[in-house]
């Protein structure tokens, strides 16, 4: 059984890192969003009182770009690599468009903006 306390802790330490990340205060209400997971589920993870399902689990784990073994004390490690981090809330935005398109929505996308880098290329 996962531990609550350690979860909801460490939920917390990668929200006040991302907000440094961002240079100001970042709420539930902006994680949720951003997540796609519901602010009461969330503060429900947050502050022990509830558990979390393993698909809330995984995109907040994808949204601190931390891992989920360490969000759920399997491991200590806790950062994937800032290469991989969205680095503003542009690129977050992009990230959750990119997450909502179909397959084919995403290589009609490639193909266009491959177009346009050769264009610009040439």
């Amino acid at each position: 059984m996962m531990d609550r306390k350690l979860f909801a802790a460490r939920l917390s330490e990668a929200r006040q890192k991302r907000a440094v990340e961002l240079g100001r205060k970042l709420t539930q209400a902006e994680v949720s969003d951003a997540a796609g997971v519901s602010r009461s589920h969330l503060a429900g993870a947050e502050s022990q009182h509830t558990g979390i399902s393993l698909d809330a689990a995984v995109a907040l784990s994808q949204y601190y770009n931390v891992s989920l073994d360490y969000l759920t004390g399997l491991s200590g490690a806790h950062i994937q690599g800032y290469e991989n981090t969205a680095h503003d809330d542009l690129e977050v935005l992009l990230l959750k468009i990119w997450r909502a398109m179909s397959e084919e929505e995403r290589l009609g996308l490639m193909a266009l903006l491959k177009a346009r880098i050769d264009t610009n290329a040439a």
